[in-house]
Order: C-alpha cells, then structure tokens, then sequence
C-alpha cells in the first residue's frame, strides 16, 4: 500500500513530465506485490485448508 501512496505523491506534484519512470515502477511493484500475496492467499486457503476458525465455528457460519 505505501508503494502506491509514494506514487501518487510523485505523480501528483510532476505536472511538466508526461511518463514519470520511479511511480511508474513503482506501481508495478505494488501490483506485483498485491498479486503475489493473493496467489499466497488462496494458496494456503483452498490447498492447504487453512481457516481463520475451528471446524465448528466454521460450519456455524454457514447455517
């Protein structure tokens, strides 16, 4: 998140430059990083079966 608060503050006083290269990469790792950490997340969820909460309180919720 802080990848892209440094870009948009990059962006938002450069108004002569028309492509900006340091938000731009910036932008890049933040959605690199985002992607990265959603493949992880369904990862450890649909392969793995981890749960934020026991087999009972899970089952709860879906009633």
């Amino acid at each position: 998140m802080r990848a892209f608060t440094v870009s948009f503050f990059l962006r938002l006083g450069d108004d002569k430059q028309d492509f900006a290269t340091v938000p731009f990469i910036l932008s890049l790792a933040g959605y690199a990083i985002v992607g990265a950490s959603g493949y992880l997340g369904g990862k450890l969820a649909y392969h793995y079966g981890v749960r934020g909460a026991d087999e009972k309180t899970q089952s709860q919720g879906f009633l």
